[in-house]
């Protein structure tokens, strides 16, 4: 008999309303602080080539969060995306392991860089402890060090005890990638960061955000953070070419590519091509541009602090200790979603 447990995701829940005594949204505290840095929002852009470059690190930074730039790069083109950020402090940096990201550290620590990204897909591992550690060892307090990406207690306690000063979370839930289809390995995202919240270190959650309710769950459930990758792609200030599409009607679409890193299309632009021993664990895709990241930015900030008053939480802190879930079930996910037409739609049958 399997030994099984029930996983939960952000679609699996509600927050339960609570007494709010706060005048006004307005009057919300939506900062983080982790040691000298504080960032007076709680959104991460994604280290993802599609997602972040320093366009887009400059415009979250800007705005109060953190942009963390890609590394699918060479360490010269790495380092002239750095030197053009605004808010060195608020930008980090993404290294692979070894002797390699360790040289990129290195390369990009002398830039300025002081917030390091260690990025991979599966966290709990020993090359991963190993690059955290040689970190700590090399620049002792003077980084940031962000480690991920894990699933369980026992992962994010894993690197905490290697140095880690932030853990990412997140197995398989980002929006282009398809490791639990091709592993069967994962925990749905919600289950695994209230089970990461046991170590004593903040988390980010990176994966499954679709809508700002799934960010104030996150934050809820124990990540202080959250990571936005399938959400800002498409915007002005993601790198990558505008490219036009004719559709079937005669119109034209604009459009841009966002694409997992492990993707297939990723791996062959900066290996060369794809191991046979491999598979690709992401996919592809062209989605229509959206205009400035600013938008998208105000509007999960908007949804973020009118979901703490609805429990009367004036701080991220107090979010994730008044939080109360609910499980629903489907016809109460589907209750909670626009569905005026589906009504107008019986009224026409009868």
């Amino acid at each position: 008999m399997l030994n099984t447990v029930k996983g939960l995701t952000f679609d699996d829940v509600l927050l339960v309303p609570g007494y709010n005594g706060i005048k006004s949204r307005q009057n919300v505290t939506t900062s983080v602080s982790v040691g000298r840095y504080s960032f007076s929002i709680p959104l991460i852009s994604s280290n993802m080539d599609t997602v972040t470059g320093t366009q887009m690190a400059n415009a979250i930074s800007e705005l109060g969060g953190m942009g963390i730039l890609h590394r699918f790069c060479s360490i010269e083109d790495n380092v002239t995306m750095f030197k053009g950020v605004h808010l060195p402090d608020k930008v980090g940096i993404s290294i692979g392991l070894g002797r390699s990201g360790l040289e990129r550290a290195e390369a990009l620590t002398k830039a300025g860089a002081s917030i390091i990204c260690v990025d991979v897909a599966h966290g709990h591992s020993k090359e991963v402890n190993r690059t955290v550690r040689s970190l700590r060892e090399t620049y002792h307090d003077n980084l940031l060090i962000i480690a991920g990406n894990v699933a369980t207690y026992a992962g994010a306690d894993y690197l905490a005890a290697a140095g880690a000063d932030i853990i990412k979370v997140g197995i398989g839930a980002g929006s282009v990638c398809t490791t639990r289809i091709k592993t069967g390995f994962g925990v749905p995202q919600l289950s695994a960061l209230q089970d990461c919240r046991k170590v004593d270190r903040p988390l980010i959650s990176d994966g499954g955000i679709r809508f700002p309710a799934d960010a104030v769950k996150a934050l809820a459930a124990g990540a202080d953070f959250v990571m936005l990758g399938g959400m800002l792609s498409g915007t002005d200030e993601t790198p990558g070419e505008i490219v036009p599409i004719k559709k079937a009607n005669g119109k034209t679409l604009k459009v841009k590519r966002f694409r997992g890193m492990a993707s297939r299309e990723a791996q062959e632009d900066f290996m060369g091509s794809m191991s046979e021993w491999k598979t690709a664990e992401g996919i592809s895709v062209e989605v229509p541009c959206r205009g400035p990241v600013k938008n998208i930015l105000l509007d999960m900030m908007g949804g973020i602090r009118s979901g703490m008053t609805y429990c009367g939480a004036a701080t991220i802190k107090d979010l994730q200790r008044k939080a109360q879930f609910m499980e629903i079930t489907p016809a109460g996910k589907a209750e909670g979603t626009p569905h005026v037409l589906d009504r107008l739609h019986v009224g026409e049958d009868r």
